[in-house]
């Protein structure tokens, strides 16, 4: 094997710094993502709750618990009359859990399909109680744990089904966007937008066939979650396998689109940062969103597997049906018909 010579390499290092300094889309990437990302990562991580939906049933004696939690930025505070009000709002999801406030025992009432938020109310309910006990030198009161939903549930449990959708949205992206490329490279959508086929016919045609290869991935991804990892199957899978597919269909839409502003696979590896991290950090995957900064609280209520995370947790976790999850449908039902809309415009736009 010859001995490399610093001059050749000195040549072809200076070929690839050339090549970059043409390419804006890469230099722009290489100096503002990892910034972006660092400061989504940053606050993401920051250990902040807020927005917390907390139900608050006093029914007398702890007047020092009852107002140090009703205190508390992390919680909304929702006052209720009784527990069996308490228990149809964290079931029917519009509460993450409940205190129960009685003279002879403190009730929480917990949702722990996002072990974070309830380890979160545990936490809060123990320190009023210690603060209570050290201001008034009482007897510890005991603390009534419930779980409407979760009592045996894992971390892996709680994360399974917004990785499952995490799965099903980037790998569809990502063929989507390279195949449609390869397309347009090849010149057979050229082709395509001289015969007698409309562009919508043409969109339409392309997400079909990529579908087909996102309906056995995302059939092979739920049956790993639930038979090899474990995570439970409350409702129905048909229901959980809907929502996969519907979120597959706006990645796929969402990749079309996206193919549009990339000349190579390699730009459109580029993407990546942009499009899939965010929902990673964003989304309630691996942290509820909860966590999330309030200022950037209103780009993951526009996030796809925002929605899809807590649709498919609720299927999977508290057997909820379709109907209960109609709000998280429309969203993703939208987000896919928005970005047909957008990849039929552009192809216009690009090809046309």
């Amino acid at each position: 094997m010859k001995r490399p010579k610093p001059e050749r390499v000195g040549v072809v290092a200076l070929r690839v710094v050339r090549q970059l300094k043409r390419d804006r889309r890469t230099i722009g990437l290489i100096l503002f993502a990892p910034v972006v990302l660092m400061i989504l990562f940053g606050y993401a991580l920051s250990g902040e709750m807020t927005g917390v939906q907390l139900g608050l049933v006093d029914g007398g004696g702890h007047e020092p618990l009852r107002d140090y939690i009703a205190s508390l930025d992390d919680f909304d505070i929702l006052y209720l009359g009784s527990q069996s009000d308490a228990e149809k709002l964290i079931s029917e999801g519009r509460l993450d859990g409940a205190v129960v406030i009685q003279p002879e025992e403190v009730g929480v009432l917990l949702d722990s399909s996002s072990l974070q938020i309830s380890e979160r109310v545990m936490a809060a309910v123990q320190t009023g109680v210690s603060r209570e006990v050290s201001i008034r030198t009482d007897s510890y009161p005991p603390i009534i744990t419930r779980y409407i939903f979760g009592y045996d549930l894992e971390m892996i449990d709680t994360i399974g089904p917004a990785i499952l959708g995490l799965v099903a949205f980037f790998f569809a992206f990502i063929i989507a966007a390279i195949s449609f490329l390869r397309e347009r490279t090849l010149g057979t959508l050229e082709k395509f937008m001289v015969s007698p086929l409309s562009r919508v016919e043409i969109v339409s045609g392309y997400i079909l066939g990529f579908s087909l290869v996102a309906i056995i991935q995302s059939a092979t991804t739920l049956l790993i979650v639930i038979y090899l990892f474990g995570v439970p199957m409350k409702g129905s899978p048909l229901d959980a396998f809907a929502i996969i597919l519907l979120l597959g269909a706006g990645a796929l839409a969402l990749g079309s689109f996206v193919s549009n502003f990339a000349r190579s696979e390699f730009q459109v590896v580029q993407f990546i940062p942009i499009v899939i991290i965010p929902q990673i950090v964003l989304c309630g995957v691996f942290w509820p969103v909860q966590s999330v900064p309030g200022f950037l609280r209103p780009i993951s209520n526009i996030l796809p597997l925002t929605y899809a995370s807590d649709a498919l947790r609720a299927i999977m976790l508290k057997g909820a049906s379709l109907y209960q999850i109609l709000p998280d449908l429309i969203f993703l039902g939208a987000f896919f018909m928005l970005m047909f809309i957008a990849a039929t415009l552009m192809l216009k736009r690009e090809v046309g």
